[in-house]
């Protein structure tokens, strides 16, 4: 039985979606004062002359701090995940990126055999553990488990900060977007929103949605639109997707086109 409160107008919502609420605001706060923090520090390192410290370590201080602010025990749910029962769509996704066969970090060969898409349903994220698509361009369609209220979407390029190179940047996502649909034969959708990843900065990047009140989706489609410059693949390490599951008697609505 699920725990329900009442709003004011005698409107009935479940402890389960209250709790997803205040889950929602408190990642929002984490990665303002992400921001905020990680401003300042370059800021104050900027104007501080400190005797000895290099450029690089001043860096990795930075980048020490705000992986401790993402030490955060506020996870939220993803929907996008092989374990919850999310799965790939082959049909609807780019074919994976063949090529030589290798996916590169720092010049050297990681992946000696081709990834496949559901990888990044997973969360090893290490160095070279991605799914590389042909190009700059490239989709992936994913079955949700259950249906989803969408609220944010997270990227993983699944590179530390410090540890970036040339070849892990270039081969990152820039520009995509992110589409709701309802059923596996939409072939518009709605679209939730485009973003721009920026590599350099933390691995893991969340994206609120734009469009939160489309209503419920079965079904995402992750469209990159560019990548930062790699002419051959991109390579994608994990997307999650953040929301509120359908429950009996919800109104908020069907996904609009």
């Amino acid at each position: 039985m699920t725990a329900r409160l009442a709003r004011g107008g005698g409107e009935m919502v479940s402890l389960d979606e209250e709790l997803a609420k205040v889950q929602r605001q408190l990642h929002v706060l984490q990665w303002r004062a992400r921001d905020i923090t990680e401003r300042a520090l370059h800021e104050a390192l900027r104007r501080t002359e400190l005797p000895g410290f290099t450029g690089e370590a001043v860096q990795k201080i930075i980048d020490q701090v705000l992986e401790k602010l993402e030490e955060s025990p506020f996870q939220m749910t993803n929907y996008a995940s092989k374990t919850s029962g999310a799965a790939i769509v082959r049909s609807k996704t780019s074919p994976s990126w063949i090529g030589s066969g290798r996916v590169f970090w720092q010049s050297l060969p990681l992946v000696a055999y081709m990834r496949p898409p559901e990888v990044i349903l997973e969360p090893d994220n290490h160095p070279g553990n991605c799914w590389p698509f042909p190009g700059s361009q490239g989709h992936v369609f994913i079955k949700l488990p259950v249906a989803v209220f969408p609220t944010a979407v997270t990227i993983n390029h699944g590179v530390p900060a410090a540890a970036y190179h040339a070849d892990s940047i270039s081969s990152a996502p820039k520009d995509f977007a992110v589409y709701g649909l309802q059923a596996e034969d939409d072939e518009k959708g709605t679209l939730l929103g485009e973003f721009i990843f920026t590599p350099g900065q933390a691995p893991g990047q969340t994206f609120q949605l734009k469009n939160e009140h489309s209503g419920f989706i079965k079904y995402v489609r992750l469209q990159v639109l560019s990548n930062w410059g790699h002419r051959d693949y991109t390579c994608v390490y994990q997307f999650r997707l953040h929301g509120d599951p359908a429950h009996d008697g919800d109104t908020r609505g069907k996904l609009s086109a």
